[in-house]
């Protein structure tokens, strides 16, 4: 993980984005949205909050769970949290607003009724 790293031994900026990507990657399928990509459909970040709350250094292993927040319409708000796997003490969180993106026509498209169904499920759930 030294690549990871920044000059004051702490996980780069970067990486704490890449994690979380991945995590969002796998929580799109919880959600039911991994499914509806396609060459004319994606998934865009609208807005995204990270919040840095332990240091994180070489070799720590980490985790990261996922809970949707709020769905609208267009809009979903979902949380991811990072872990040290070891203290299992909260690294890192990031909060991240999404759209079902239109790829041709370059706009938000509105969450299919079934997908916002199971969304809504996920919710109860929290």
């Amino acid at each position: 993980m030294t690549w990871e790293c920044d000059s004051n031994g702490h996980m780069n900026v970067m990486y704490y984005i890449n994690k979380f990507e991945n995590a969002g990657r796998n929580y799109s399928l919880e959600m039911g949205i991994a499914p509806l990509m396609n060459k004319e459909i994606g998934f865009v970040v609208v807005e995204q909050n990270i919040k840095y709350i332990k240091e994180v250094f070489e070799d720590d292993l980490l985790y990261v769970e996922s809970s949707l927040i709020k769905v609208s319409n267009k809009a979903m708000v979902f949380k991811h949290e990072m872990y040290n796997g070891m203290t299992k003490e909260k690294v890192s969180e990031m909060n991240v607003v999404g759209v079902l993106f239109d790829k041709i026509n370059r706009k938000a498209l509105v969450i299919p009724e079934d997908v916002k169904m199971n969304m809504l499920s996920l919710l109860e759930k929290n």
